[in-house]
């Protein structure tokens, strides 16, 4: 063998050799990404991953991880390159789309759901973000009919009956709202529904100036989860517009003894510091 030739397969393995370092680096790369994101590590998995961020794996990892951190410009970025990857993957579809609507660009949001409406006209995931988008946009008439029509397909969807409670209430139909509610809770629905459920109805009970009924709401959501503030805030924001702030500064005190560091409790509390 001449010196040239030799030459020639030197470099040809020396080649190899660098590629397959490069491979085992990438794929070490992804596992530990994977392996990060998977423990909801999200800010670590991005560090990692972007380290091999030219991998398709990588780029729908990355994707998903800037969406878990409401980092939706870097979300949109990345989940764009992860579909040119996979065009057939409506779940990426799906977060790309809503993306978008997290990041308050809410037509645009409803535009890309419209799209995958069209694409895949019988997938529930689709209209759900395009019912959530919409109610966002203000299109209240457009979101309770979607609701409405996933309802008839799913009628224990638990998660689109409270949307469509609350979608009704954001188009002021309360006591329609509170019929939804109620008829939620008489079908018995797990307990993080019926907590949800009955957070909801305790407010639009409130914005009807149903001040005691909406009082005994919180106080059954207190019964079941005694460490979650949202009900010892929403109680004491309708005692003070009883009147009753001794009452009031109680509640937010007792929203600091189940999340101490409360910025909203430890705020109204401050704003009623003149009661004695």
């Amino acid at each position: 063998m001449n010196l040239m030739k030799k030459r020639i397969m030197s470099m040809a393995l020396l080649g190899a050799i660098v590629i397959s370092g490069q491979t085992m680096a990438q794929d070490d790369c992804i596992s530990k990404g994977k392996q990060m994101f998977g423990s909801k590590k999200y800010k670590q998995a991005v560090m990692v991953l972007r380290k091999c961020d030219d991998s398709p794996e990588a780029r729908k990892l990355l994707g998903l991880a800037f969406f878990e951190l409401n980092y939706m410009e870097d979300a949109k970025t990345y989940l764009k390159k992860a579909i040119e990857n996979d065009p057939d993957n409506i779940s990426l579809k799906i977060k790309y789309a809503d993306a978008f609507a997290r990041n308050r660009q809410f037509r645009k949001g409803k535009e890309e759901f419209q799209k995958l409406a069209e694409d895949y006209p019988n997938n529930l995931e689709v209209k759900r973000g395009l019912a959530r988008v919409s109610g966002w946009n203000r299109d209240y008439d457009e979101a309770i009919a979607l609701y409405k029509e996933i309802l008839k397909k799913d009628p224990e969807d638990y998660l689109s009956w409270v949307q469509l409670g609350v979608m009704t209430s954001w188009d002021k139909r309360f006591a329609q709202s509170v019929k939804v509610f109620n008829n939620i809770l008489a079908a018995n629905p797990p307990e993080d529904i019926e907590i949800g459920a009955r957070l909801h109805m305790a407010e639009v009970l409130s914005w009807m100036k149903d001040f005691e009924k909406a009082v005994s709401e919180y106080e059954k959501v207190i019964e079941m989860a005694p460490k979650n503030p949202e009900p010892y805030l929403g109680k004491g924001q309708v005692l003070e517009w009883q009147g009753k702030y001794k009452k009031a500064i109680k509640a937010y005190e007792d929203a600091l003894q189940g999340s101490p560091g409360n910025k909203e409790a430890k705020a109204r509390l401050q704003q009623l510091m003149w009661v004695k």
